[in-house]
């Protein structure tokens, strides 16, 4: 039987957010990704307080599920207090539903065609997860593209920056004695180093993330703790990128979208 994927999505509550139209262009980029999965066997828990225009397009869809926010809308925090809240609820619906495969992904972020193929073909019964090491970075307002590590601006991996890179085994609810990985590992920089200090196996995803900066909408440019040091990162893309070609935007679904129609 073929393990369940999930996609689990915290969106920004439109009261909270500085430009809910871009916002939703946002999700809809995005959203686009997830449609051209060369695997469609997935499903996508979409937690928030409003629903944006593009969820039309997949509302019908059974592999599509709106998770309402039942809390006052809250303005962004340093520690991200409100996705922390929507992420508890997919992992919740997870859990009801049996658990299985989940990936978190913000609202801006693209993920590569094959990647619902690859993680399952790489995460093995022996993981509690896998992590997407390698990728890029997008800036939004310019449309140049650089790939990690980020020159002069950040040596790292792609998981250490991105948080659309991990995905974790999640049992379901008659599974307690599972561990969470979540739990285990702790946030998306620290999985491979805590994987490593606990004894946990965990899967290199041989995938490539694409991590979009300069919106003004991401929340770790704009409230994290670590801001400023992630604008210098904007900068650095923007100045030194490459623009975004067909073939890489086709790579993460955006067909037909081309460089110059990030905007529209």
């Amino acid at each position: 039987m073929t393990e369940p994927f999930y996609f689990g999505i915290p969106l920004i509550a439109r009261a909270a957010a500085g430009d809910w139209q871009l916002v939703e262009h946002l999700f809809d980029l995005t959203l686009r990704s997830v449609m051209a999965q060369d695997d469609a066997d997935f499903r996508v828990l979409l937690a928030g307080h409003d629903l944006p225009r593009a969820w039309s397009a997949v509302a019908d869809d059974p592999r599509f599920t709106w998770l309402p926010a039942d809390w006052a809308p809250e303005p962004p925090t340093a520690a991200n207090d409100d996705g922390g809240r929507k992420k508890w609820l997919v992992r919740q619906r997870m859990r009801q539903a049996g658990g299985g495969l989940l990936m978190f992904l913000d609202a801006d972020d693209w993920v590569a065609r094959d990647l619902v193929r690859r993680a399952r073909e790489q995460i093995g019964p022996q993981h509690l997860g896998g992590v997407v090491g390698a990728g890029f970075a997008l800036d939004y307002r310019t449309g140049r593209v650089m790939r990690f590590p980020i020159a002069g601006a950040f040596e790292g991996d792609f998981h250490q920056l991105c948080g659309s890179s991990t995905v974790g085994r999640i049992a379901g609810e008659d599974h307690d004695r599972h561990p969470d990985p979540h739990a285990v590992l702790g946030s998306h920089h620290e999985w491979v180093e805590a994987a490593a200090r606990t004894g946990t196996a965990l899967a290199r995803l041989d995938v490539t993330g694409m991590y979009l900066v300069g919106t003004g909408e991401n929340h770790s440019e704009a409230a994290g703790p670590f801001a400023r040091w992630r604008c210098g990162i904007t900068e650095a893309v923007r100045s030194h990128g490459v623009r975004l070609d067909d073939g890489l935007a086709a790579h993460f679904g955006q067909e037909p979208l081309l460089p110059q129609s990030l905007h529209d």
